[in-house]
């Protein structure tokens, strides 16, 4: 997930701030952001926007519940977003998007750069939290920070599981939906999802004090 970017939505209606170009999502601190309308017009701060903007747009625009937006080309969903295989809830992590799948848009491999096509995945992306792009990469969501982060990592993972699960040759069935679904509300309750962002954040503490004293590959 080093290249890719992240948005939020201004907490005063004016539309979002986006992650400027030119950098990896690794290296980006708080001035990094600028302020985009839902129409793509900068509003404030520095820097190149994303020829992507559209995603993000019209995705936080069609979901009200939605105030952070991720785009990145992980390796693994990328490689079952090529496939026709539907990511299912074959581990904990493949549990999280039990409710509402994982869709695929498959329109087009292209990168979204208009607003149609922003559109267009808005629409497949329907309610989920995530949503493979065929041949490109993967979008995902979350009404805070912790979720859209935990979306992300988690499709990573649930692909990767499903990838080796098929590679492995052996026999095996899908979860029931219901079960899954009930199996995601006990454990993710918000207690578990903050224990794992705090996690995540201790973890990212480590590597940049490792990276401090020139131990840490980046």
């Amino acid at each position: 997930m080093s290249m890719g970017h992240i948005s939020f939505r201004d907490p005063f209606g004016r539309g979002l701030w986006l992650k400027r170009g030119n950098l990896a999502l690794s290296e980006v601190v708080g001035d990094d952001f600028i302020l985009i309308d839902f129409d793509g017009n900068v509003l404030a701060g520095t820097g190149l926007r994303h020829l992507e903007w559209p995603l993000h747009a019209e995705i936080m625009r069609a979901r009200p519940d939605v105030n952070f937006v991720g785009h990145s080309h992980s390796h693994y969903a990328t490689v079952l977003g090529a496939t026709d295989e539907d990511l299912g809830p074959f581990n904990n992590h493949g549990v999280w998007f039990a409710e509402h799948g994982v869709p695929r848009f498959s329109e087009t491999s292209q990168i979204v750069t208009s607003v149609e096509l922003g559109v267009a995945v808005a629409k497949q992306l329907g309610d989920a939290e995530a949503i493979l792009l065929k041949n490109h990469g993967v979008a995902f969501v979350g009404d805070d920070v912790a979720e859209m982060m935990l979306a992300g990592i988690f499709l990573e993972w649930a692909c990767k599981f499903q990838l080796d699960l098929l590679s492995s040759g052996a026999k095996f069935d899908r979860p029931d939906h219901e079960e899954s679904v009930e199996k995601r509300r006990r454990i993710y309750p918000p207690k578990a999802q903050r224990n794992y962002w705090m996690y995540f954040n201790r973890k990212l503490d480590r590597v940049e004090a490792l990276q401090g004293i020139g131990i840490a590959q980046v």
